[in-house]
């Protein structure tokens, strides 16, 4: 029997699956474009920061995916991959791509500091709400079977 996954749950996961879907596809498929344009809309947030490297932008790209992929299992298979797992391994990269991007913000318009602190911080709060979540179903059922 699968475990039943609560709609805001499910809701993150699926924010997740998107938000690290289209930089996972984009870079691993179109590196140059990627480095030029992410994230789109006229903005430019990783060209300011060096030049350019295919080898790394595909890496970055393939990462992203695969990041996607344990999402789309918890979402999907929750009994295989927990939201606890999958919020664990988004917090080993998403915390230290924050930082990194806090203190390197000088180098963007004041429109792209606030868009990026925006979208990494979500990546960081929306994997730590799985975490507490998480561990509170553990914790009941932990209690039920005490």
């Amino acid at each position: 029997m699968q475990p039943i996954q609560p709609r805001w749950i499910q809701a993150i996961l699926l924010y997740l699956i998107i938000s690290n879907a289209i930089p996972g596809c984009w870079a691993l498929f179109m590196p140059e474009s990627f480095y030029t344009s992410f994230p789109g809309f006229g903005r430019t947030w990783v060209s300011v920061d060096g030049p350019y490297n295919e080898h790394l932008i595909r890496d970055v790209g393939a990462f992203f995916l695969a990041v996607t992929t344990l999402c789309c299992l918890t979402l999907i298979v929750p009994r295989l991959v927990t939201a606890q797992a999958t919020a664990s391994c988004l917090l080993v990269f998403n915390i230290p791509h924050l930082l990194y991007h806090l203190r390197h913000l000088h180098m963007l318009p004041w429109i792209d500091q606030v868009g990026n602190v925006v979208a990494l911080s979500l990546a960081v709060l929306l994997p730590i709400l799985l975490m507490i979540y998480s561990a509170s179903v553990q914790k009941s059922r932990q209690s039920v079977l005490f």
